[in-house]
């Protein structure tokens, strides 16, 4: 039987050292907030971490109130086995034998036997006064799903062969069981906050997305490639390293691929951070982030149960190092209907009325540090490193380095950062820092 895989954090418990809301960068953004409860602001103040989580709630709350009922299930095809020396012309003929067998009544796997008419030594079917004897070649399993489920879940066939591309997005608010929910919203409350708290609500939004969808591209290229490798070239003795050979059908769920990538920005963005495992284990962000990954990878060259889970996490993740390092493309991601970079809060290219150019130049760029703090920033880079600054110097040196980007202004601070220099420090090397 071939498990649905799903996206999801593995089973360790990771805590704060303090209490999320006590974080230094926490409060060097006041018009982010990192609680959950209302009382703490009203709903239109909640940061876009707060409405991802009660999203992904609401959403399993419907999937299960849906199940409970028994409204409007599904029978989604999971995967079909086949009787040893089946040939592809009795495959592509085989039709149901239990028609009843697929028709949605309870949650879970269920399952129907396919088969083909057998025939005689000249080639013709056998005929009983029961009708044509059929032999067995094959069972045809079903997931029972709710049809939030069976609509929003990603899989190879239906991603890939059926173009129906939004799976790409709706499968990350999608979870396979309450722990599997609480796990990743776990770890997006813990983490997210720190990423929101430097790309703002908007790229924030567009990194999480970013990530999960290709958690769901590297998924659909090892689902794609090994089931070329067994069902196109024969290649059956011999299954290939970190592929993915389960059906093309298996579904996909879980917000992880997403959680993954914003774990891996929180390494990048605060590295020596401590959280603790099991609440007694203290280590470093980005060690968890390294350990994790590295994990996934291991899982997926093993084979394991949730291989397909683990293939999209390491697809959020290597999308997460992209972007973090990255941030400038993430600004444009969602402009369909409209040019985020013709937006009001640009300042223009000439020099406004009553300030001459190089009064602008000179000024503090709109979102960023004044030119004395970021001065005594970069001063601070100097003499002690970049894992020196505080969340709320990283914060004003990566909305600073944002700004430039754009073409907001231009730096006088020439003796600091060179024009052939890169505009924010190059971080420390990995591992662990004395």
């Amino acid at each position: 039987m071939t498990n649905v895989s799903r996206t999801t954090k593995r089973p360790i418990r990771v805590t704060s050292d303090m209490g999320l809301a006590d974080r230094p960068y926490m409060k060097s953004t006041p018009a982010r907030t990192g609680s959950l409860l209302p009382g703490a602001g009203s709903p239109r103040a909640w940061s876009f971490n707060t409405w991802l989580i009660i999203v992904n709630v609401a959403v399993f709350i419907i999937a299960v109130v849906l199940q409970a009922r028994g409204a409007g299930l599904r029978a989604v095809p999971v995967e079909v086995i086949w009787v040893d020396g089946i040939s592809a012309a009795d495959q592509a003929r085989a039709v149901p034998l239990d028609n009843d067998a697929a028709i949605p009544g309870t949650n879970g796997l269920r399952q129907r036997s396919l088969g083909v008419p057998q025939t005689d030594p000249s080639g013709r079917e056998i005929v009983t006064p029961q009708g044509v004897l059929m032999r067995e070649v094959g069972v045809q399993r079903f997931l029972i799903m709710d049809w939030l489920n069976a609509w929003g879940h990603f899989s190879t066939s239906l991603g890939f062969a059926g173009m129906e591309v939004w799976r790409f997005v709706t499968f990350q608010f999608l979870h396979a069981s309450l722990m599997h929910l609480a796990l990743n919203m776990f770890g997006l409350w813990l983490f997210g906050g720190l990423v929101e708290s430097i790309l703002g609500a908007r790229r924030y939004a567009a990194f999480y997305l970013v990530c999960g969808v290709f958690g769901a591209v590297l998924y659909l290229l090892l689902n794609l490639t090994g089931n070329v490798l067994v069902h196109g070239l024969g290649m059956t003795a011999f299954k290939v390293p970190f592929l993915l050979f389960d059906s093309p059908t298996t579904p996909l769920v879980g917000a992880s691929a997403g959680i993954f990538g914003v774990i891996v920005a929180a390494a990048y963005l605060a590295p020596n951070d401590i959280v603790y495992i099991l609440a007694a284990i203290p280590v470093r962000i980005r060690t968890l982030a390294i350990g994790l990954f590295f994990l996934a990878i291991a899982s997926l060259y093993l084979g394991t149960s949730n291989a397909g889970g683990e293939a999209a996490h390491i697809g959020g993740a290597v999308a997460g190092y992209f972007f973090i390092r990255r941030m400038h493309l993430l600004r444009d991601f969602f402009d369909v209907f409209s040019d985020s970079r013709n937006t009001d809060d640009l300042p223009p290219r000439t020099a406004p009325a009553g300030r001459s150019l190089g009064q602008r130049l000179t000024a503090p760029l709109a979102g960023g540090p004044s030119p004395a703090e970021l001065d005594r920033i970069l001063a601070k880079i100097r003499t002690s490193g970049l894992e020196s600054l505080t969340p709320a110097e990283r914060v004003a040196l990566a909305r600073d380095t944002e700004a430039r980007r754009r073409g907001e202004g231009s730096s006088t601070h020439s003796t600091a950062r060179g024009p052939d220099k890169p505009s924010t420090p190059t971080p420390p090397p990995a591992g662990p820092s004395a």
